[in-house]
């Protein structure tokens, strides 16, 4: 059975569009022989963590926030706290804080639309745009 949250239109607008634009990034990167970016790295950091983060922080813990009568700024504020704690414990560095930003966004999509697909396109999208930011930095 198929969660309306993930279901996509019929036809080939919104959601479809932006999926294959991702899908073509990543395998422009791939394609492209970044040494310094492997075509792991980026099938995770654009298909597999905004898959699996954005289930587990949209769908389990904001959910869960907002269940319990939590306000939705209130609930923003602390999934993006968790969200960055998490890139912390796991990076290592200070800077993976920085993730905080785009999960408030993310997360203010989520509070207006209830939607996890806009939150995993989202969260491609930004990861596609680092990756991409670090293709250009590194050329220069």
């Amino acid at each position: 059975m198929s969660s309306p949250a993930l279901a996509l239109p019929a036809g080939g607008s919104g959601p479809r569009n932006a999926a294959t634009a991702l899908g073509l990034l990543a395998w422009a990167a791939v394609a492209l022989g970044l040494d310094h970016v492997a075509a792991p790295r980026v099938l995770l950091l654009v298909v597999l963590a905004p898959v699996l983060e954005e289930a587990a922080f949209r769908a389990g813990l904001h959910e869960w926030l907002l269940a319990r009568r939590a306000t939705p700024l209130a609930t923003n504020l602390l999934v993006a706290s968790a969200f960055a704690l998490l890139h912390l414990a796991t990076q290592g560095r200070w800077e993976a804080l920085l993730v905080a930003g785009p999960a408030l966004l993310v997360g203010a999509a989520y509070n207006r639309w209830r939607r996890l697909r806009w939150c995993v396109l989202l969260h491609a999208a930004m990861n596609a745009a680092w990756l991409a930011a670090m293709l250009v930095f590194r050329a220069s």
